[in-house]
């Protein structure tokens, strides 16, 4: 007969690589630290540090957290890179085809589509008038009146 009994140590150790191989698939940098955390445990636990389930999902949960907060903003940059050229749409100048209201979103015309804008502009923003893009931010664009 075979025996399936793992030691935690290798359970935490399988859950880690899982976390790490996932990682690849989403690029958030969430799930590496996860991982990393699930790596500590196992680590600890194979030592004999953490013998206790409730030691281990202490250990998990606190190195899990740290690695995230101190290091993901780090790994973003490291990974990521950085854009030495404005991205094309910086600039681009197009027509507003709904008010864009102050505080509020309108639309513009970009590419040949509308899309979902809004300005930092104190006064509203009439449709007709041609405005800049500055950013992108998710679906929405962030525009300036041209002056």
């Amino acid at each position: 007969m075979l025996d399936w009994s793992f030691s935690p140590a290798l359970v935490w150790a399988v859950v880690g690589l899982v976390l790490l191989i996932a990682e690849l698939a989403t690029v958030g940098f969430i799930l590496c630290f996860i991982g990393l955390g699930a790596l500590v445990v196992a680590f600890t636990t194979w030592i004999g540090l953490t013998t206790s389930l409730t030691s281990q999902l202490i250990v998990f949960s606190t190195s899990s957290l740290l690695l995230l907060f101190l290091l993901r903003k780090t790994a973003r940059k490291l990974f990521a890179g950085q854009a030495d050229a404005p991205p094309d749409y910086a600039g681009q100048k197009v027509e507003v085809v709904k008010p864009i209201p102050a505080g509020g979103e309108g639309a513009i015309q970009y590419r040949g589509s509308d899309w979902i804008a809004f300005s930092d502009a104190p006064q509203t923003i009439p449709a007709g008038a041609v405005v800049q893009i500055e950013a992108i931010e998710g679906i929405r664009v962030k525009v300036k009146p041209v002056a």
